[in-house]
This record gives C-alpha cells, sequence and structure tokens, in this order.
C-alpha cells in the first residue's frame, strides 16, 4: 500500500490533509482510490492532478476509482466536483455526495489500493464521522475523528467517548489524520491518550 500525503500549503485556502492510497505493485484488482478530496479551489485541483499524473497508477487505470469521504464538512468534500469532472469515482460516504455515491454501512470492507479497508462509522466530531481502518498494515486513516487531545478541557459527546473507545480496541500502529502530520508509530497508544482524557472530560448526553 503506497500512501500519498496531499496538501498544499495554501493559508487563503483552508483545506484537510487527503491522502491518496494505490497498490505496491499496481495490480489489476488494487483500487486507486482518495481519501478526502480538501475544499479545492482551482489551484488545489491543478496541485492533486500534477501529484498523480507523477505515479505510476496501474496500465489503464484512473487514478481515482474511488472517493471515501471521512465526514462531509466542506473542507474534506469541497473538492468532489472537480474530481468526478477528471475521473467519474465512486464516491462512498455516510452521507449523500458526488454523482455515484455509494451508501456506507458500518463495518463495511473495501478495497482501499491493494489492502482490505473497514469503514467505522465514529461519530462525534459529527454525526456522519468515518474512520478507515487497514487492520493488515495496522493503519487508521481517522479523519476528524482523532485530535491531539492533551488536556481534559471543554465537553464532549457521549458519541465521541463511545467511538474512542471503539478505535482504542484496535491494533493501531500509524495513524493519518485529517489535519497535522502522521502519526507513524504507537498509534494506538496515542488514541488510548485522547479516549484518557475525554473520558475525565464533561460528558454530554
Amino acid at each position: 500500500m503506497r500512501v500519498l500525503r496531499l496538501h498544499r500549503q495554501d493559508p487563503s485556502d483552508y483545506s484537510c490533509v487527503s491522502y491518496w492510497v494505490l497498490g505496491e505493485n499496481n495490480a489489476p484488482g488494487d483500487r486507486n482510490t482518495l481519501i478526502d478530496t480538501g475544499s479545492q479551489d482551482a489551484g488545489n485541483l491543478a496541485y492533486f492532478l500534477d501529484t498523480m499524473g507523477s505515479q505510476p497508477k496501474g496500465i489503464g487505470k484512473k487514478a481515482v476509482e474511488r472517493i471515501i469521504l471521512t465526514h462531509a464538512h466542506y473542507d474534506h468534500t469541497g473538492g468532489v466536483g472537480g474530481l468526478e469532472a477528471q475521473f467519474d469515482p465512486e464516491v462512498f460516504a455516510w452521507l449523500p455526495a458526488g454523482r455515484r455515491h455509494r451508501p456506507v454501512v458500518d463495518g463495511m470492507t473495501l478495497r482501499v489500493g491493494d489492502e482490505d479497508a473497514v469503514l467505522l462509522h465514529t461519530p462525534g466530531h459529527s454525526e456522519d464521522s468515518l474512520c478507515v481502518h487497514v487492520p493488515a498494515a495496522r493503519v487508521l486513516f481517522s479523519g476528524d475523528t482523532l485530535y491531539r487531545i492533551t488536556d481534559h478541557l471543554g465537553a464532549y459527546p457521549r458519541t465521541y467517548l463511545e467511538s474512542l473507545s471503539r478505535l482504542a480496541a484496535l491494533d493501531i500502529q500509524v495513524i493519518y489524520p485529517g489535519h497535522g502530520q502522521p502519526i507513524l508509530k504507537d498509534g494506538s497508544d496515542f488514541i488510548r491518550g485522547c479516549l484518557e482524557n475525554v473520558g475525565g472530560s464533561r460528558i454530554q448526553d
């Protein structure tokens, strides 16, 4: 599994980090997948297309065969239209999105690059939040479900506490978050730290 982090540094455009996931060997059964599209103005779209054009992606295969949206906030979904015009991908999301929307069921398995991933409904940041878990690689694409929560501050919905508890039970080494740099080791420890801090805060039903 090759993971390319796509994020154009542009202070005028607030956008998430997108992840382009490809197979190691560009096999016919691989599925070139983009996790979140960013807000994507024209400059961002051009940056994405230029990056995609520079990478091997399989003979006769589109650079983006499917998109997974971790939730519907604009900084994660704004580029759907532009990428649809280029590649006409399937769009997997909890809420309807895109021309070829594919509804997500909690726990469904989906080919991402050359690995089988599990789509997990993890409400809390938003009601439609998803995480993408790749068990064989011990990888989690967390969208905005995981933040660097370092203190007992504020209040959190109970659904968020429950989602973190679910993620804390997984065997995770690497976390690719929707904002900031990847966590490249001890991902499960990081999740448990978030859970501890949220659990020590005020929980809203």
